[in-house]
């Protein structure tokens, strides 16, 4: 017994001991350092290979996809903004980076150009003094064509086999045709064929839902409508033009905002500025001036039926409010004020040529705090002259925590009105709802007035009657005077039957 436990247990140690020693071979095996490999002189090479790059596909995309250079050619530097595209002879360098921008182009597909371009930029981006850092990106305007010619190629790109070039003037979507976009491209779409039977530089008007991809080159000023006007228009170079058959599909909610770059320069708690902007409001009164446009291009309706309407004044007044930033939302009050407030040239072109300035009072808002709504269609029967009492629904996107002055005096200030926040909204118009605090047919109120209308109509029916017997009275009484004064023997008067 005692025997046999010795033996189980040795094996059990010889077994353990083994599969030790076979854990630390392996461990060591494993351990061991890699061995550089010698090249053909003999020299350690490393393998500067990664295993596993850290990449993407789309990422390689865009890279094969940008002008090679970039910013950095001398040649892009000497680009003239504002001035037609120079000629060889008057700016050889920019001449030399047009040939280039197109060769380039040449080179690529539409369809990849269309995918992988930048869109979250406007016109104006590419007008004003940032203009530069976007100099050679690849950009995509999703819009309406208004017109297209074609143009002779330059030499240079004929010896490439390039014979003519096409121009496409069009308004971006959200944007007024005060800020055109003009792309300059290669490959003619078959709804476009009618302009080959133009001279070349002639313009033919086109009326097409389009989306250009290009690169960017520089903002060129063209005669505008208005006299001696001009126009700073953005410039791009692309492969073709590629013609929709009806406007761009929306995906998701279709009133929902395209979110811009341009919008992250909206700033709370300031007043605003909606006309004569300066270089560093610019950004706000254009994200202010495409909120309206946008807002415009569908009924009130179809605002409210697609709109948050479970948010309360808080919501958009404390820090949660800039998660509802441009989210369209609705609310139901009173409206106190209303007025016509003053336009500008872009909405105008744009045919918004009137907007309205409302301050209502949410119903779920029992301090009393207002709201201001900002919207283009009249209120019909109710008058933009000032003080309103109407009770009305509004649907708009949520813009900023504006700053006013309101109209309690300030009594740090002799002479001046506090300064007050309050959320401001943009859409359509409102809509006239039914009064709450109106009267109704089972209300006390209907009950006074018709107990008073009542009384009023039992007196009027007393005077009446009153009249009506004293009248009688009066004529009673003169025939039996009649009676009493006649002669019986007087033949003259016959006697009454």
């Amino acid at each position: 017994m005692s025997g046999r436990f010795v033996r189980t247990t040795h094996s059990k140690h010889r077994f353990a001991a083994l599969a030790v020693f076979g854990a630390i071979v392996c461990g060591s095996a494993l351990a061991q350092p890699t061995t550089t490999p010698k090249d053909a002189t003999g020299d350690n090479k490393a393998d500067t290979r990664a295993p596993l790059p850290a990449d993407s596909p789309r990422r390689k995309a865009r890279e094969r996809l940008q002008i090679p250079g970039g910013h950095e050619l001398a040649i892009y530097a000497a680009i003239e903004d504002y001035k037609p595209v120079a000629s060889q002879d008057k700016n050889p360098r920019e001449y030399d980076a047009w040939i280039n921008f197109l060769l380039h182009a040449k080179n690529q597909s539409t369809r990849e150009l269309d995918e992988f371009a930048i869109r979250d930029l406007v016109p104006l981006d590419l007008t004003k003094p940032m203009r530069g850092a976007y100099r050679t990106d690849l950009i995509r305007f999703d819009g309406k064509l208004n017109a297209v010619r074609r143009l002779v190629a330059p030499p240079q790109l004929q010896h490439q086999g390039v014979a003519e070039l096409f121009e496409a003037r069009f308004v971006p979507i959200d944007e007024s045709p005060a800020t055109p976009v003009s792309i300059v491209f290669l490959e003619l779409p078959e709804p476009l064929a009618a302009v080959r039977d133009k001279k070349p530089e002639e313009w033919l008007d086109a009326d097409h839902r389009v989306t250009a991809s290009g690169y960017f080159f520089k903002a060129m000023n063209v005669p505008g409508d208005g006299t001696n006007a001009v126009t700073s228009v953005p410039v791009l170079i692309g492969k073709g033009l590629t013609v929709l058959a009806g406007p761009p599909t929306p995906s998701g909610n279709p009133v929902a905002l395209d979110k811009k770059r341009l919008y992250e320069f909206i700033k709370d708690d300031t007043k605003m500025i909606r006309t004569s902007p300066t270089e560093a409001t610019w950004p706000e009164v254009a994200a202010y001036n495409r909120v309206i446009l946008h807002a415009s291009r569908f009924p009130a309706a179809d605002l409210e039926a697609s709109a948050n309407a479970d948010l309360k004044f808080a919501d958009l007044f404390k820090e949660s409010r800039l998660a509802y930033r441009l989210a369209c939302v609705k609310f139901e009050g009173r409206l106190l004020s209303l007025r016509r407030i003053e336009g500008n040239d872009w909405l105008n072109a744009a045919g918004v040529t009137q907007v309205f300035e409302g301050w209502m009072i949410p119903a779920t808002e029992p301090r009393g705090n207002p709201i201001c709504i900002v919207f283009s269609e009249p209120l019909p029967d109710v008058e933009p002259t000032g003080t309103v009492n109407v009770w009305v629904s509004f649907a708009g996107f949520s813009f900023k925590r504006m700053r006013y002055e309101s109209g309690e005096p300030d009594e740090k200030n002799p002479g001046k009105n506090l300064e007050k926040y309050a959320p401001l909204l943009i859409g359509r118009g409102p809509i006239i709802r039914p009064d709450p605090s109106a009267p109704t047919a089972g209300s006390w109120g209907v009950f006074i007035r018709g107990v008073i209308i009542a009384i009023t109509l039992l007196l009027l029916g007393a005077g009446v009657l009153a009249l009506w017997y004293r009248s009688g009275d009066r004529k009673a009484k003169a025939q039996i005077t009649a009676a009493r004064n006649r002669n019986p023997f007087d033949s003259s008067v016959a006697p009454r039957a």
